[in-house]
């Protein structure tokens, strides 16, 4: 049987430990080169690893992979924008005007399989909202089964994060923009895996009995802090059904002590109707 995750593989080359459970494999922590005296390109913002090369790089801040699938005529619709666009709360913007010169080459590259990852992790999102779909509008019987790696999820809107305060892209509660220097120490060793991140910072998700299950598109914005003021919380990214909320600020202290929010904590979605069944599996 091919691997619920989309990877191509057999399940039993990926994602199945057998005894009925499965665990999708995160990407591992990214190997930079290594050289001394260390190679820096004072424009990308890895430069503090070393083996930075001279040429920029165009990243896009959201991959581009993912952006196209829910683009309308090459628009992207930017909600919750005020800390991104001079106030404005919601915003279009062209996919390929929603990149920057953040990273150099060699680095852009070695982040490569994050992306990939994150567009895996999508796609499953996405055939998770189309057999939603499926089952509500046919009398066929369908049972599927969808897997994602919440670390590769929460990796990703780090770096995704992290491209758009290199790029001075958003503000603070002052109104001046985010400096890298203003990021939580461990932001950058968490991106390339070679720490966690810790409390509160971090991936969360919200899911609960009997939640409504939204089928829209791509919703993209930050969030506030809890002190009432306006400044920078964390990231908001909703696919289909998936809410997710990065938690940026380690001054983000009441930080969703809800039950009903999860903070790397495998979860399953299980949708029925009739004789039909779609699973979602968000696995750590």
């Amino acid at each position: 049987m091919e691997c619920p995750c989309g990877s191509g593989e057999k399940s039993y080359k990926c994602c199945w430990r057998g005894n009925g459970c499965w665990e999708k494999t995160p990407v591992g922590a990214i190997n930079l080169p290594s050289d001394n005296p260390p190679s820096v390109n004072g424009r990308c913002y890895l430069s503090s690893f070393g083996g930075c090369s001279s040429k920029m790089t165009r990243d896009h801040f959201v991959s581009k992979n993912i952006l196209a699938r829910v683009a309308t005529n090459s628009l992207i619709t930017i909600e919750n924008a005020g800390h991104f666009f001079r106030g404005k709360e919601r915003v279009e913007i062209g996919i390929d005007d929603f990149v920057a010169k953040v990273l150099c080459d060699t680095h852009n590259g070695a982040l490569g399989p994050l992306d990939a990852a994150a567009g895996l992790a999508f796609s499953a999102i996405e055939a998770l909202v189309k057999d939603v779909k499926k089952i509500a509008d046919e009398k066929k019987a369908l049972e599927s089964f969808h897997i994602s790696s919440g670390l590769d999820i929460e990796r990703w809107m780090i770096k995704v994060f992290c491209g758009l305060v290199a790029a001075g892209r958003i503000r603070g509660s002052s109104g001046q923009t985010l400096q890298l220097s203003d990021l939580p120490s461990c932001f950058l060793d968490a991106l390339l895996g070679n720490t966690s991140s810790p409390s509160p910072l971090g991936l969360y998700q919200n899911t609960f009995v009997g939640q409504t299950l939204n089928l829209g598109g791509l919703s993209f914005g930050t969030i506030k802090l809890t002190d009432g003021s306006d400044a920078v919380g964390g990231l908001l990214l909703s696919l289909g059904p998936m809410n997710f909320v990065l938690i940026t600020s380690m001054a983000y202290g009441q930080a969703f002590r809800e039950p009903n929010w999860y903070r790397h904590q495998t979860f399953a979605w299980n949708v029925k109707q009739g004789n039909s069944r779609v699973a979602y599996l968000l696995t750590y």
